[in-house]
């Protein structure tokens, strides 16, 4: 836990750096889903060449730091439950002041501080869907939907398509991080994510595979062996890929159980205001890992 004088430093300097530019909408079109092997040898056997569908339109929220671009940049990547309404208004991204009543709120007010630009992505209410948090499961679209992102940075001036990392959440065991497995398909362009945090809630400890970047994981279990026992299974399981750091942060999230679902959104700001520590040492974490793998 950060010590009392360093997260009031840490307080007081956000609140004294200039406000962000307001939330841009954009659109972009999410990468194509690869076609499977069966589908492939079923056209083939047909004398048939099939061509992978278009991928959806998928809308953005773009929150800019201050200063002039190129900028780094940090695709959002939301949990379960989407993005909160707040996302989609003029005044998001602009005040400093803004209530923290949401992770959305909090990443990004401290992302832009760092010099970040943040593309939130709205997989679900792009798509119609209110949210997936009773029935949580693995969706190719949401990976499709990464890459989309990726391809859309690399065609912005204001973006540095070299310094692209990822921040998003786990609900269960359903990842919002694209590993090696998920993403192979999907990488035909010379763009790479060089970073990406990923906050998980699991007992079995986060990472089961190989990973595409440099991974950063925060995992708020309070298995009272997790933080000696899951950084090292996920340097074990990991090896081969790009290097992954655990850290198991058990008094992250207030109230937290190994079969509940991440923390609502509704009672983000009740836990902020109640744990401002662990909220910053979360922060400084994050803050550090980004700086080492995609500050110039």
């Amino acid at each position: 836990m950060l010590d009392k004088h360093v997260f009031l430093l840490a307080v007081s300097c956000l609140s004294c750096i200039p406000s962000s530019h307001a939330a841009e909408l954009v659109r972009f079109e999410s990468a194509a889903v690869p076609l499977s092997e069966f589908q492939q040898r079923r056209a083939q056997a047909k004398g048939e060449t099939l061509q992978p569908p278009r991928g959806d339109e998928v809308r953005a929220y773009v929150v800019k730091p201050p200063g002039n671009g190129p900028y780094p940049v940090i695709i959002y990547l939301h949990d379960c439950g989407g993005l909160p309404p707040e996302v989609t208004t003029s005044e998001f991204g602009a005040q400093k002041n803004f209530a923290e009543s949401s992770r959305e709120v909090f990443w990004t007010k401290r992302l832009t501080s760092w010099g970040y630009s943040v593309l939130l992505v709205d997989s679900y209410s792009s798509r119609g869907i209110k949210d997936t948090c009773a029935n949580p499961t693995f969706d190719a679209t949401r990976v499709a939907d990464t890459y989309g992102a990726l391809a859309y940075i690399a065609k912005q001036p204001w973006a540095d398509p070299q310094r692209v990392g990822l921040l998003g959440f786990q609900t269960g065991d359903v990842w919002r991080i694209p590993a090696p497995a998920d993403t192979t398909a999907f990488i035909v362009r010379p763009e790479r994510f060089r970073a990406a945090v990923a906050f998980v809630y699991s007992p079995l400890c986060a990472v089961k595979s190989r990973m595409a970047a440099p991974t950063l994981v925060i995992n708020g279990i309070s298995v009272p062996d997790a933080v000696d026992r899951c950084p090292r299974v996920t340097t074990q399981q990991s090896a081969g890929g790009a290097p992954v750091e655990e850290r198991v942060a058990p008094t992250l999230f207030k109230n937290f159980e190994p079969t509940s679902p991440m923390p609502d959104k509704t009672t983000f700001s009740e836990w902020l205001r109640s744990e401002p520590q662990n909220a910053e040492m979360a922060a400084a974490h994050v803050r550090d890992f980004l700086a080492q793998h995609l500050k110039p």
